[in-house]
């Protein structure tokens, strides 16, 4: 590379990564990485040295980004998979806690389980109700303006 009496860059090769677009395969092996993928593994999949890949995520200003973006997606997929669940497993537990034939050791667990789901609901939505009132009366001090917070 070599650069111009006008300023300009005059290139030769290929670009440096920071100046191109993410590439297709380089977004593939990402999500495969977000979704459990070693990084060796997620590269060969798109047949490219894991070395690269992580030179990528070093060099690109899209790809953390891009990466961070794909792992939410993949932990959103999974919550919605254990909320549909959740009242099976409630029940299972229920099951458990209160069947006659359980050992005490595992009942007292899934006692124990049943109380502290039921403390963080409880709590949860006692959080949930003193941030309403906080941002009521935030709202209420601003002559009704609305903040995000």
């Amino acid at each position: 590379m070599t650069i111009t009496s006008h300023g300009k860059r005059e290139s030769r090769g290929r670009p440096p990564i920071d100046e191109i677009p993410l590439p297709p395969h380089v977004q593939r092996a990402l999500t495969l990485r977000s979704g459990g993928a070693s990084w060796k593994d997620a590269a060969a999949a798109v047949d490219m040295d894991y070395r690269t890949l992580r030179r990528y995520v070093r060099a690109h200003p899209d790809s953390l980004q891009f990466l961070e973006e794909q792992t939410k997606d993949h932990l959103d997929q999974s919550h919605s998979v254990l909320i549909a669940s959740a009242p099976a497993v409630a029940e299972r537990l229920l099951q458990i806690a209160l069947d006659p034939n359980t050992k005490n050791y595992a009942a007292v667990s899934a006692c124990q389980a049943v109380f502290a789901i039921i403390d963080k609901g409880v709590t949860d939505r006692e959080n949930a109700e003193q941030l309403r009132a906080i941002r009521e009366s935030l709202n209420a001090l601003e002559g009704g303006r609305v903040i995000d917070i």
